[in-house]
């Protein structure tokens, strides 16, 4: 569909004049070519303004001045630049962490690392013995390593949480070379370790309580991982950091992870827990009940509960989890972002509403294969 008939379809759905047509057209332009376009789950043809107007004609007359706002007042995008910036703090804000634990050891004000000899030395015993992981394929672990080239050795990345005992090998081996490089005498296990992630809405896949004293999620999964050989031949130190980085997370992800690393680390004997982020959502985007009735009553009232899958679990109108964000990112839309903007209805679902059929303005790629209830 040609933009100019898209556009006039779209004025004419809204019903706008020719003064409010020109006024948000102007902003939606450039929007559309900064951002919108450029989501990658668009098939060819399939750009942003088909899907606005599929989006708009789901809803009845009354509520689309409703939905637009949603859109043009509370939308968040984040481009691939933008994620790209967020991943480019991320160097940064392990070093903070390092310098403030090197002070606190040394009994010293931070500012003072770089020019006490002894702090400076053991800021880069660290910095050589630090692996960096990335637990999921939003890491962007090969873009975090070209912006820190020359900062990062190749040698101290892995791209994933299983490392087979023949890679845990090589790292030791090579972390040896490193620390004979710098005259070290420290032993060859990482002492500080960063898991690095994307996106938290819930905190829930980086960890949760499982209950009965279980622990789940991401970090519970790579001390596992090197628990496997930690007293024949340990990869990490007994006391070693663990670094818990996302580039970017909702306010109430962020509160929970630091909360239940706390705790987690209260059942850990000498590790320390470090949650860290490149940049936290303010709570005040979240489209609440209280903030936005008109809004969150809509979006449970037009809702198909055939989207519903073992994974979401039931009543996913304001987001996995009612995280309730209006939040996309450039490669996926969350599930923890309210559903209208991602959900595609199955007319085969067992529990599929016609009536209430839903499609995204940004369609998201399911993870799961087994994706219906």
């Amino acid at each position: 569909m040609k933009e100019t008939l898209a556009k006039r379809l779209v004025a004419d759905l809204m019903e706008w004049a020719v003064e409010r047509a020109t006024s948000e057209f102007a902003w939606l332009d450039l929007m559309v070519n900064y951002k919108f376009d450029s989501y990658q789950q668009y098939g060819p043809g399939h750009r942003f303004y088909v899907h606005l107007l599929r989006w708009l004609s789901q809803y009845d007359k009354v509520d689309r001045e409703c939905m637009w706002r949603l859109l043009r007042d509370q939308l968040v995008y984040i481009s691939q630049d933008e994620m790209h910036h967020l991943v480019s703090l991320t160097g940064p804000a392990i070093e903070r962490e390092m310098r403030s634990a090197v002070a606190r050891d040394l009994n010293l004000p931070v500012y003072r690392v770089d020019d006490d000899p002894r702090a400076s030395r053991r800021l880069k015993e660290i910095q050589c013995r630090t692996l960096y992981v990335g637990v999921s394929d939003g890491a962007r672990i090969d873009v975090f390593r070209r912006y820190n080239e020359g900062a990062v050795n190749n040698e101290q990345i892995v791209a994933m949480i299983e490392i087979s005992a023949l890679k845990q090998a090589k790292l030791k081996e090579k972390l040896k070379e490193r620390l004979n490089a710098i005259k070290s005498t420290a032993p060859a296990t990482f002492e500080w370790v960063c898991l690095i992630d994307d996106f938290t809405a819930s905190g829930t896949t980086s960890i949760r309580e499982e209950g009965n004293g279980e622990w789940g999620g991401k970090v519970q999964r790579f001390i596992e991982e090197v628990d496997k050989t930690r007293h024949e031949a340990p990869l990490i130190s007994y006391d070693a950091h663990i670094q818990v980085h996302h580039y970017l997370a909702s306010k109430a992800a962020s509160t929970k992870v630091t909360d239940l690393l706390a705790r987690f680390q209260a059942q850990s004997s000498g590790m320390r827990f470090i949650p860290s982020f490149s940049y936290v959502l303010p709570e005040d985007i979240v489209v609440s009940s209280a903030a936005h009735p008109d809004l969150a009553a809509l979006l449970g009232k037009r809702y198909d509960p055939g989207i519903e899958t073992t994974h979401t679990g039931k009543n996913i109108a304001l987001g996995y989890k009612q995280c309730s964000l209006p939040l996309v990112l450039d490669h996926n839309t969350p599930n923890n972002s309210v559903a209208t903007l991602w959900a595609r209805s199955d007319p085969k679902a067992e529990k599929y509403d016609k009536d209430n059929h839903m499609s995204p303005l940004f369609p998201r790629r399911q993870r799961h294969s087994d994706v219906r209830s």
